[in-house]
């Protein structure tokens, strides 16, 4: 299973990604939606995209995660955040697979293998 995961922190991209290597999940990190764009563009489609969703300057996870699923329909996507939405923005914890950081790493290896199943169930 192949993971796109992108945080713009570095260090809990590394740190997600290696506990998620350890659960058997092979996992590209990024640290922002436009380079994933450019993922996706080239073909490099992953089975589960997991997208912080406060990236900083330019597209948000959010975004990101609305415009790889108009382009690939079969992606699943998991959304993590550690911040609360701004006043006047929906929640972004109705999302079908939201995580609240800080989260147990198990729980977002779960998330994933769901979003997985759920892509295959759909094929």
């Amino acid at each position: 299973m192949r993971v796109l995961l992108i945080d713009d922190d570095a260090l809990v991209r590394q740190t997600l990604a290696e506990t998620l290597a350890e659960e058997g999940i092979e996992v590209d990190g990024l640290a922002n939606a436009e380079d994933a764009l450019v993922l996706l563009g080239a073909g490099q489609v992953p089975d589960v995209l997991v997208a912080d969703i406060d990236l900083g300057p330019g597209l948000s996870g959010l975004d990101l995660a609305a415009l790889a699923q108009e382009r690939h329909p079969a992606v699943e996507v998991v959304l993590i955040s550690g911040a609360s939405p701004a006043p006047g923005q929906p929640s972004f914890e109705g999302h079908r697979r939201f995580l609240r950081k800080p989260f147990a790493p198990a729980a977002l290896a779960e998330a994933i293998r769901a979003a997985a199943a759920a892509a295959r169930d759909a094929t």
